[in-house]
């Protein structure tokens, strides 16, 4: 059996005024992740905007840039020190959300996800589509998806709004990816549905695991129109005969509005078989000489 692991850190959000309240928080649960043994744990997008707060109660919306330039981008050396520190601690891999970023060559900011290994490695994954709220605080889009190797599996990282592009999961399927991990902060139900029935749709077309692990809960800035996160993380898989997952769940919290640990296995094994002898055989049926040559796809 190739089981693997994955603890997914719902993340509560609160105001956090200080460097240090945000280190404690992400550490807490970090250390509550790592008590059931994981081989990956996982953050939501996003997870340092608790920072926000440090920019004062009367920020506005439209002041986003500037706070995020001030208060979360100097927070980067301490959060990717933190996480690595964890990940050498537990032996997980850490898939640590995502954190706002300035990249001072290009001159632009980004929306960046990050993978810690136990050995010291960090690597990222830049979001590659903007939700369109997101160019107005002054964030770029990436032009490139990295499938990561780690001991346990190949994966890829698709950033909340990636996740509705088939296009993405599809790309990171097809070099090499078992498990995708979709860290994702959505503001109203509404949005978290649209991802989930994406997460789910890319578990089924591409037979691959699929983590999603959500924000939740409220800031109390800015002032105008306050940052607001419901979702409820979940593990899914293909929906077939091998894995024997009627409604392609694995494990899932149900409650969108409160902090929480979930913890669920994915085997690669029936995986493996999923794809080559299982019920629907989705990707041994590609048409690909069909979809090039008769499909307008672009």
């Amino acid at each position: 059996m190739a089981r693997i692991r994955i603890a997914l850190c719902q993340f509560g959000l609160q105001d956090a005024r200080s460097y240090g309240e945000m280190e404690n928080h992400l550490k807490e649960q970090a250390e509550k992740a790592m008590g059931t043994s994981p081989d990956f744990i996982v953050f939501p997008e996003y997870v340092t905007f608790a920072l926000l707060a440090m920019g004062g109660s009367e920020q506005m919306d439209k002041d986003r840039n500037e706070v995020l330039m001030k208060h979360i981008v100097p927070f980067t050396s301490r959060y990717k020190a933190l996480f690595s520190d964890l990940s050498r601690q537990s032996g997980a891999v850490i898939v640590g959300g995502s954190h706002w970023t300035y990249d001072d060559q290009q001159g632009k900011g980004y929306n960046t996800a990050y993978l810690f290994y136990p050995d010291g490695q960090v690597k990222e994954q830049r979001k590659n589509h903007l939700y369109p709220n997101e160019a107005l605080f002054g964030t770029a889009p990436w032009d490139d998806l990295s499938v990561f190797k780690t001991p346990k599996a190949a994966i890829g990282i698709m950033t909340c709004y990636d996740a509705e592009f088939p296009e993405v999961a599809r790309h990171l399927m097809l070099r090499g990816a078992q498990i995708l991990f979709c860290p994702t902060t959505t503001n109203t139900e509404r949005g978290f549905f649209r991802i989930r029935h994406c997460c789910a749709a890319r578990a089924v077309e591409n037979q691959i695991f699929v983590a999603q692990c959500h924000s939740a809960g409220n800031l109390s800035v800015p002032a105008d129109k306050p940052f607001t996160a419901f979702g409820r993380s979940a593990l899914l898989c293909p929906i077939d005969d091998q894995t024997g997952v009627t409604h392609g769940i694995i494990v899932e919290e149900k409650d969108g509005q409160k902090e929480e640990i979930i913890v669920g296995e994915v085997d690669l094994e029936i995986l493996a078989r999923s794809r080559q002898a299982s019920e629907a055989t989705i990707l041994k049926d590609r048409r690909p000489a069909l979809y090039k040559f008769h499909y307008k796809l672009y």
